[in-house]
């Protein structure tokens, strides 16, 4: 029971790292305005901590150094 319970927390984990790297590539290639809540929804569970009142782009720049120094980019 709990090697599912931690499974569980790994897939999810991986999920939400897949979530950040196609968000952070998609505003890097320019093909789309990243959605503001979205990226604060990928920032939360990433555990990022983040002003209420920041754009999108600062969402996106977070993320992008949560995934720097995790070795996730």
């Amino acid at each position: 029971m709990l090697n599912w319970i931690l499974n569980q927390f790994k897939r999810q984990s991986a999920e939400d790292l897949e979530r950040a790297r196609e968000m952070v590539k998609a505003a890097e290639r320019g093909h789309s305005h990243p959605d503001l809540g979205k990226a604060r929804d990928v920032a939360r569970t990433l555990g990022i901590e983040v002003d209420v009142h920041a754009s999108a782009e600062q969402l996106i720049q977070a993320i992008r150094r949560y995934l720097a120094r995790h070795g996730e980019m």
